[in-house]
Parts: C-alpha cells; structure tokens; sequence
C-alpha cells in the first residue's frame, strides 16, 4: 500500500517537472542572433555600382529568403539602398539595372541587431535595352568602322538575346574600333564574340586595351589561326606574344585582358583558358574597348560583340 503510494507520487512529480519544462521552454527567450522571432531585427545597406567607378541610380534590388522577395527597393542618386527591419537569417540579393545583365548575390547571413554594408557592382553590358541601329551603346563610342545594334535571337545559351552590337572593318586601311567613355589604370575587360561566315578570311578581332590614342595602345587580336598580343608605340607595331590557337567563324567565343591591383601583370584569357601573361610597363593607364580588322584585305570582316564586361576598378575584393 506505502509502496503503491510513493510509486503515485514519484509519478506526479515527474509530469509536474514535464509541464515546467514544456512552459518554460513556450516562454523561452528570443535572444538568439539567428533567431527569425528575436525583437531586434537586422538592417542591410547596399551601395550599387556601374563599371565598378560610378555610383548606379535607379538599379531594383530584391532581397530573398526561401525563393520569395521579402522587400525591394530602387537605388538613390548615390546609388545606396536600405533593408530595415530584415528577420534575421540567410538572404539572397539580386539586382537589375537597364543596359546591364542582372546580378545575383549570396548567400547572406543578416543576424539580429547587426548593421551590415554590401556592395553590388553592375558589370556586364548587354546591350537588350538598346535600340536597333544605335552606334554607341550604354558606355561605348564608336571611334572608326561601322558599330550597330543589332538583334540575333540565335545560340541563346551561348549569349544573351535579343541584341548584340555589331563591328564592322571594311576598309583596307583603317579598323573597327569602338571604346570605353572612361580610361583606368586598374581594368578588366571580358567580351564574347562571333565572327560572322561572311567575313574575309584574314579577319582579326579581339580587345585594344591601354589605349592612349591611335598610335599607343595594346590590341589582343583574335585571328583564324592564332591569337596574338601586339603592342603599339607612335605607330610602330610590335608583336609580344603569339599562340597558335584555332578560332572557328558562327561560334562564340569568350575573350577577357585583365590589370588586377596589386599586380604588375596583364592576363590574357580565351574561351575560360589563360593563354598568357604580360608585363605592365609600357602604357600607364588607357582606355579599353573592342577592335575588328579586315586583315587589310577589301571583303568585310563582320563580327557581333555580346554581354561586354567592364571593371575599372579591379581590385582583389569583388
């Protein structure tokens, strides 16, 4: 009967000290840093960015959680932004611009009561917002040659679509040059690009980089056979470096030159492929931009430049 008892006993004491845990645990604190329900939220500042130098205006920035936009807002005149009030936890960003392709960030860990600063930069022109016949798209000019919008809605997965901008050498005497509106010391400049089957079969086509004026600059010029790397000093044509390489016409092709701060090298890729290096010590500074060359020959070359890339601030931190 005693036994019975206390065994009653022992058993009340144990749901009691359940039921205290279960309430405490219903009544337990927020406090967590991680913690969707903790009272103090986050807050996100985001300054965006074009070419890496110029503070962007009206650039949408959405910010997500689990696939869903939980707030957007549109760039000031300083190109800054402000999320308040953000639950804390893991965030995406994303950003479109006119003129330039959408940027993707993340993941992003916003903790309870943080103030954190994020940077999105708007690289990549694509030329979709620019109108059919334009000659100077969005941060370009075109120097010499024929440059025009265009649309191809072909090899959609090899480049953007609807519009590309088209460079054209027609002259035996001169080339295709469009540039950057900005010079920089600091640079990185990545294009793709297609020859088109109609052109001369001695078309070249490529980067000009460090360009000072027509007769100082570097171009990167892409040929059927080869690419090769010339400088150009009052005039005088040298060529640095050259590597046999097959380059097909209708095919895209990826072409980027890079001055990274911190460095006293140029890199030189193709197709995902570093090819090169160069040393920096001829120009200091200079313009970039796209080149099309007929090989002095009397047919065209034809060639359609996409999804340019520019960074005038190339620094180690993206």
């Amino acid at each position: 009967m005693c036994s019975s008892y206390s065994a009653h006993r022992f058993f009340i004491h144990i749901a009691c000290v359940i039921a205290l845990c279960a309430t405490r645990c219903l009544d337990a604190p927020h406090d967590n840093p991680y913690d969707p329900e903790n009272p103090n939220k986050a807050y996100l500042s985001i300054n965006v960015n074009e070419l890496g130098l110029f503070d962007l205006q009206g650039a949408t920035v959405s910010l997500i959680h689990d696939g869903s936009t939980v707030q957007s807002d549109t760039s000031n005149e300083h190109g800054s932004l402000v999320f308040a009030e953000v639950d804390p936890g893991i965030y995406y960003l994303r950003a479109e611009a006119t003129y330039f392709s959408a940027v993707e960030q993340g993941p992003e860990t916003l903790w309870a009561g943080f103030e954190i600063s994020r940077m999105i930069e708007m690289l990549t022109l694509n030329f979709d917002d620019e109108m059919p016949g334009v000659s100077t798209p969005h941060h370009l000019s075109s120097i010499t040659g024929m440059w025009e919008i265009i649309e191809d809605y072909g090899q959609p997965e090899a480049h953007s679509i609807p519009r590309v901008y088209r460079g054209i050498d027609s002259s035996p005497e001169e080339i295709a040059l469009s540039l950057c509106d900005t010079a920089a010391q600091y640079f990185l400049i990545e294009t793709k690009l297609k020859v088109e089957e109609s052109s001369s079969e001695n078309w070249r086509t490529g980067i000009v980089f460090r360009y000072q004026n027509a007769l100082n600059c570097y171009r990167l010029l892409l040929s059927p056979d080869t690419i090769q790397c010339y400088s150009l000093i009052n005039g005088q044509l040298n060529d640095i470096r050259t590597v046999e390489r097959e380059s097909s016409v209708g095919v895209w092709h990826t072409i980027r030159v890079g001055r990274r701060q911190g460095e006293g090298l140029i890199r030189i890729r193709l197709d995902n492929e570093t090819l090169f290096t160069l040393y920096d010590n001829i120009f200091l500074g200079g313009h970039v931009g796209l080149i099309v060359s007929n090989g002095d020959d009397f047919i065209p070359a034809v060639v359609d430049f996409d999804d340019v890339s520019i960074d005038l601030l190339y620094s180690y931190i993206q």
